[in-house]
């Protein structure tokens, strides 16, 4: 197939943005795959947030070449914030079999879309923002734009993907169409994110950890709202070892002092190659919140411990890999903070005390290119080529 990927941003040197993997996963299944974007980075130097801005461009001819994307960088003559207007390449939408477009909020895919539909061409769209900002007056009216712009994006949409319920949830609720819906996380890299027996045994003789002793891990930014401390408390009276990895909060630090929790192994920050061994070493990764260390920990074999909530219902389903702790009334704001004063820790503990371990290997689901080749299934199918892959199906629905 002839695949179009338009974007406001495209960084050749960050495997993370979706448009790299994409155009990456699909050129390697053997599509020709142009990718359109502009040519500024996606931090915009009129920011409150003063981060350092990128060279978009810096790897361009390197990705080309090891990967065979076309990448058409477009000059940007307008922009405020994520907001980009360029001139987009007319020969390369009349060309494409299917047009595969990223954030109506980046105006310019608007524009691609529209451009798309007039020449007959079925839309995919990805939808990433969960809801608007309200904060101040000048967020209220940025919402109301975006809308307006999802609005008219989604005239022309054949499919909208999501990666968490309340990016559909909010895409619906700008437009009067109901528009079919996939889930499609961003996949993890198999080179980078995988069992690794030998890995397993150096990690758990740097951190002195006995060969039969059941160990869990928690990573991310580790603060007050995710209640690392309940995690602790879950593990000490489960007989679980806790290893936490990365910037642990001042007040969770003094909590876990004065907490009965036992002998909890605290690591800083982690690499990607850092955090897999980790995750390796471990039996179980345990997670409070949504996260797309989700993937990551599951590719490598390790048994998820997540939040029961209407989302992990839908991504998991029964999968005998994944334990779903708690009920969704414990949460405030779906998957991502939790009501006062609930306790985690009981859920925790008996979610452990309930796990079988399987034979750890590596877990292919949610990897890259598993994901884009459901990506060019659902192309196909638009397209009327073949009928929906059984993947598609399980990707939206969950295991069976």
């Amino acid at each position: 197939m002839r695949i179009l990927l338009g974007s406001g941003f495209f960084e050749s040197e960050l495997p993370s943005f979706r448009e790299y993997s994409y155009s990456k996963e699909l050129a390697a299944l053997g599509h020709h795959v142009t990718l359109m974007c502009g040519d500024q980075s996606y931090v915009w130097k009129g920011s409150r947030v003063q981060l350092p801005q990128t060279q978009p461009a810096r790897n361009d001819a390197e990705f080309v070449a090891s990967t065979g994307v076309t990448v058409l960088r477009r000059h940007v003559w307008f922009r405020v914030s994520d907001l980009v207007l360029y001139w987009p390449a007319i020969s390369a939408i009349r060309q494409a079999d299917v047009v595969h477009v990223i954030e109506f909020r980046q105006g310019i895919t608007v524009v691609i879309a529209l451009l798309a539909r007039l020449f007959g061409k079925p839309v995919v769209y990805d939808h990433e923002q969960r809801g608007d900002r309200t904060a101040r007056l000048a967020s209220r009216l940025d919402s109301l734009l975006r809308r307006l712009l999802i609005f008219i994006g989604s005239l022309t949409v054949s499919c909208v993907r999501h990666t968490v319920l309340a990016n559909r949830e909010h895409f619906l609720s700008c437009t009067p169409r109901k528009v079919p819906s996939v889930f499609a996380p961003l996949g993890v890299d198999p080179q980078r994110f995988y069992f690794d027996p030998q890995a397993r045994i150096r990690v758990r003789e740097e951190l002195a950890l006995a060969t039969d002793a059941r160990v869990a891990v928690m990573s991310g930014k580790l603060h007050k709202l995710k209640h690392v401390g309940d995690v602790a408390r879950g593990c000490h009276a489960a007989g679980v070892r806790l290893i936490l990895v990365g910037t642990i909060a001042p007040d969770v630090r003094e909590e876990l002092a004065t907490a009965q929790v036992g002998e909890v192994i605290e690591l800083g920050q982690a690499n990607p190659d850092r955090l897999r061994d980790l995750y390796n070493a471990a039996d179980f990764a345990i997670f409070t919140t949504f996260s797309v260390s989700y993937w990551e920990s599951y590719a490598t074999g390790a048994h998820l411990l997540v939040p029961a909530t209407d989302f992990t219902a839908h991504v998991f389903g029964s999968d005998s890999h994944v334990t779903r702790f708690g009920d969704p009334a414990m949460f405030r704001v779906p998957d991502e903070e939790y009501r006062a004063g609930v306790d985690i820790s009981e859920p925790v503990r008996s979610a452990l005390a309930s796990v079988s371990l399987h034979e750890r290997a590596s877990r292919m689901r949610f990897s890259a290119p598993e994901q884009c080749a459901a990506l060019a299934d659902l192309y196909a199918s638009l397209l009327g080529r073949s009928p929906p892959a059984q993947r598609m199906a399980a990707n939206e629905h969950g295991p069976a």
